[in-house]
């Protein structure tokens, strides 16, 4: 019995070890931007530096990029995306094997997925669709458990 417990003391000793000797490795975020994707099937697609998204089904997108400054190649990403209503639906959100929390009042939806970081950059974007919301929105994003940054932007009806 002795022997057994001073090894989980010993193994917990040598986690927690490993686990603190990785806190100073954590991803720190250098820049973080918000960005408007338009596209149609007649041209390349083109990226605002804006907040204010346009309910175009099928041809707006928003996203996000951030900066890391550690040289990680692979980041734990956590989503919250809010809306000021629930949407007519959440994609995936009937997949049973998706990445994808509704919460119980469908204003928001939880993501988390690993994301490979490219050149120090890790990003990822979302689609408007017919029957979302317009207004005030907002995205959290948290980066292994760590470095979160908040993007507010705003869904506008346009003509």
């Amino acid at each position: 019995m002795y022997g057994k417990g001073l090894f989980v003391t010993v193994a917990s000793f040598v986690i927690m070890y490993a686990a603190a000797s990785d806190i100073g490795h954590a991803a720190e975020i250098e820049k973080a931007e918000f960005f408007v994707e338009l596209s149609d099937d007649a041209s390349a697609p083109v990226y605002l530096d804006t907040n204010v998204v346009p309910l175009k089904p099928d041809q707006t997108c928003f996203g996000w990029r951030i900066k890391l400054s550690s040289d990680e190649t692979l980041v734990h990403v956590r989503e919250v995306l809010t809306l000021p209503e629930a949407p007519e639906y959440w994609s995936d959100e009937d997949n049973v094997y998706g990445t994808i929390e509704v919460s119980s009042d469908r204003k928001a939806a939880t993501t988390t997925r690993f994301i490979p970081v490219v050149d120090g950059w890790v990003e990822h974007s979302w689609c408007v669709s017919e029957g979302d919301p317009t207004g005030q929105c907002s995205l959290d994003v948290t980066i292994d458990d760590l470095a979160t940054e908040r993007f507010e932007f705003q869904i506008v009806t346009v003509e």
